[in-house]
């Protein structure tokens, strides 16, 4: 019996309180498995699940370390997917990522767009 393909999720904000709503939403998506709820690009990049295939990334105003830096590492590490969610990223986002400007209830639906080459 073959198992659907899970795929596997970081996501990244220093908002702790949003972190966990974002977890928490996609915890319930079906073919998701969160493998990394990170509050910095430190403890994201030292976890020893990193990188996953999707990394979805928060940027908050005054971090210090620029969006399209925490891309570009994410992708060196050969994360597939790089998802950007809000509107407080900085000016022109790299375009190895895909932005979604989107609330806690989205991220399900939007997932599935970024991690599914082939939709219906």
């Amino acid at each position: 019996m073959s198992h659907p393909h899970l795929t596997t999720v970081a996501v990244l904000d220093a908002d702790a309180r949003e972190l966990r709503a974002k977890t928490a939403a996609l915890v319930r998506s079906p073919g998701v498995d969160i493998r990394i709820s990170a509050g910095s690009l430190g403890e994201l990049l030292t976890d020893p699940a990193f990188p996953t295939e999707v990394v979805i990334l928060q940027q908050r105003a005054g971090e210090r370390v620029s969006v399209n830096y925490k891309i570009r590492v994410c992708r060196l590490a050969d994360a597939r997917v790089i998802v950007i969610a809000g509107t407080d990223a900085e000016g022109a986002v790299s375009a190895d990522a895909r932005v979604l400007s989107s609330s806690v209830v989205d991220f399900a639906d939007a997932l599935a767009l970024v991690t599914d080459p082939h939709p219906e």
